[in-house]
């Protein structure tokens, strides 16, 4: 009756804060349309200030770990000896 294999709490946090951060961001967008139409509705922009900072809150939980990609090795392999040489003049 445990958490099923693969599964990880922090990664559902995190997907929670980024549905959390696209409602806010639609709210914000009705309330711009809103406010064009001339009827202004400050709940949307409270409500969608609030639900992205708390959005941020929860994606910061997680931090994904990046796999480089290899696609500037050749300049990082040249960097390391520049730093080095530059340390050695010192």
């Amino acid at each position: 009756m445990g958490a099923p294999e693969g599964f990880e709490r922090k990664e559902v946090i995190y997907r929670i804060g980024t549905f959390l951060l696209l409602v806010g961001v639609g709210l914000l967008i009705f309330f711009f349309i809103s406010e064009a139409a001339k009827q202004v509705t400050f709940n949307y922009l409270c409500w969608g200030l609030i639900l992205i900072v708390i959005g941020f809150v929860l994606r910061s939980q997680l931090k994904r770990s990046v796999n480089p990609s290899g696609r500037f090795s050749l300049v990082r392999k040249m960097m390391p000896k520049a730093k080095k040489e530059a340390q050695g003049k010192k």
